[in-house]
C-alpha cells in the first residue's frame, strides 16, 4: 500500500475514533496498554509503528509510563516518562528514551507531549497522544513529531 494511502486510512480511523468518543473517567492508574503510532521526522522518514506501555500510579494525578516499541524513525526503543493529569481527560507527559536502529547506530533522546482520553470505562481507556521527540541519530540531532493511539487495561477500577 503506498504511503499516501496509509496516511489516508489512518486519518479516517482517527476521525471515526474522535466522533465515537464518550465521556472519560480516566486518571493516573496501574495499567498496561498497546498502541499504534504514526511519526514523521525532519529527514522525511515517515512511518507507522507499534508500542507496549505500562502506567504506574504514584498519586491520583501523577504516574510513571515505561514503554518499548518499534517505530519509524527509532527502529527499536525503550523509554520512561512521567505523566501529569490536569483533569480526567487531559494530561501532559515528559521523559527520555534510548533507541537502536541497527548498523551500530542508536542513541538517547527526550520526549514531551499532550494526551487526551477519548474513550473510557471503569477498566479500559483509549487515549490519543501527540508527542514531540528530540534524539541523536547517527550523530545528528533529529526532531520527530508523532501521534499515538493507545488502548489500556487498568488493573484498578477508575472513578
Amino acid at each position: 500500500m503506498p504511503a499516501n494511502n496509509k496516511g489516508f486510512v489512518f486519518s479516517i480511523l482517527f476521525l471515526c475514533t474522535i466522533f465515537c468518543a464518550d465521556k472519560a473517567h480516566a486518571q493516573a492508574k496501574n495499567a498496561i496498554g498497546i498502541g499504534v503510532a504514526l511519526n514523521t521526522s525532519r529527514e522525511n522518514s515517515q512511518g507507522f509503528g507499534g508500542l507496549l506501555q505500562g502506567e504506574i500510579k504514584l498519586t491520583k494525578s501523577v504516574s510513571l509510563v515505561p514503554s518499548i516499541g518499534g517505530e519509524v524513525p527509532y527502529a527499536v526503543y525503550a523509554g520512561l516518562a512521567g505523566r501529569y493529569y490536569f483533569n480526567p481527560t487531559l494530561y501532559v507527559t515528559a521523559g527520555s528514551f534510548a533507541h537502536y536502529n541497527g548498523d551500530d547506530a542508536g542513541g538517547i533522546g527526550g520526549t514531551g507531549g499532550i494526551g487526551f482520553m477519548l474513550l473510557s470505562s471503569h477498566r479500559q481507556t483509549l487515549d490519543l497522544n501527540l508527542h514531540g521527540d528530540y534524539m541523536k541519530n547517527d550523530y545528528r540531532a533529529t526532531p520527530v513529531a508523532g501521534i499515538r493511539l493507545i488502548y489500556s487495561f487498568s488493573f484498578t477500577r477508575l472513578d
